[in-house]
């Protein structure tokens, strides 16, 4: 894949039936990534959106959407967690699919689904640790969830696509970065750094996912990581050396050093 001259205003294919539709302005510090799988077989499309973004997302989304699929092929929108950057969108999605004669099922983990019907969603909910961990396509192509929990909420999972070894990472392995790039520089270490010393709660919750992690790529390998924030991680080499990254960097940097009780103290010099 050629970084330079990416077109950003478009729908970006990062593998044969894998797109990039997220969202990208060059001013913003964290951007929001979504990806759409159209699996095809015979004569039946699906396809499945993952983390399709926020209200002010849903143009440039759609736009991307119908770039590549027809709207009544939509069958699944995965929801890693219920944060507004990539759930509350999907009311907007769901009129223009029912309009249409269409249905869909949100995939989601039980602790998500408690919050997200408070976007308005009403679709169908498909709730992944009361199915096995797994979707099955009418393909025959399986999607696997593995559970991420406190990453950096409860219920938090990550997507692993068999077919094509790719990791749909949701939060994990994002960065923050005022410079995008669609792929992951020598650079993009630092970001990821910097996103996760944050935003994640503890590091002994991240060691216990990257070593869940591990056993896949060792197993059967993970060609490619995308996640919801950052860059995309391209290559098994770079995978695992991203992989070893998380496993050995502290977090929760917030409980570290904070100066909003320096008034108690005040009061209790006197």
């Amino acid at each position: 894949m050629k970084l330079r001259n990416m077109k950003y205003d478009n729908a970006i294919k990062i593998d044969k039936d894998i797109y990039w539709i997220g969202w990208y302005k060059k001013e913003a510090p964290l951007r929001s990534n979504a990806y759409l799988i159209k699996d095809e077989s015979n004569d039946t499309v699906e396809v499945i959106l993952i983390d399709p973004g926020s209200v002010p997302d849903f143009p440039v989304i759609l736009k991307k959407i119908l770039q590549v699929c027809e709207l009544k092929d939509i069958k699944y929108i995965i929801l890693h967690h219920q944060d507004p950057d990539i759930c509350a969108s999907v009311p907007k999605i769901e009129e223009l699919v029912y309009n249409i004669g269409g249905s869909i099922k949100i995939v989601t983990h039980s602790r998500a689904w408690f919050l997200i019907p408070f976007y308005g969603v009403r679709s169908e909910f498909y709730l992944i640790d009361f199915k096995g961990w797994k979707l099955e396509l009418k393909s025959g192509r399986v999607l696997r969830f593995i559970f991420t929990p406190y990453l950096h909420f409860p219920g938090a999972f990550v997507t692993y696509d068999v077919k094509t070894k790719t990791l749909f990472s949701s939060d994990l392995f994002g960065g923050i970065s005022y410079e995008f790039k669609l792929y992951a520089d020598e650079w993009y270490k630092e970001a990821v750094k910097a996103f996760h010393e944050h935003y994640m709660s503890h590091e002994d919750h991240l060691r216990f996912a990257m070593e869940k992690l591990e056993k896949i790529y060792k197993k059967y390998g993970i060609k490619r990581i995308c996640p919801q924030h950052g860059s995309i991680i391209e290559g098994e080499n770079k995978v695992y050396e991203y992989i070893q990254l998380l496993k050995n960097i502290t977090c929760g940097k917030y409980t570290s050093v904070t100066d909003d009780l320096k008034w108690i103290e005040r009061d209790i010099r006197g």
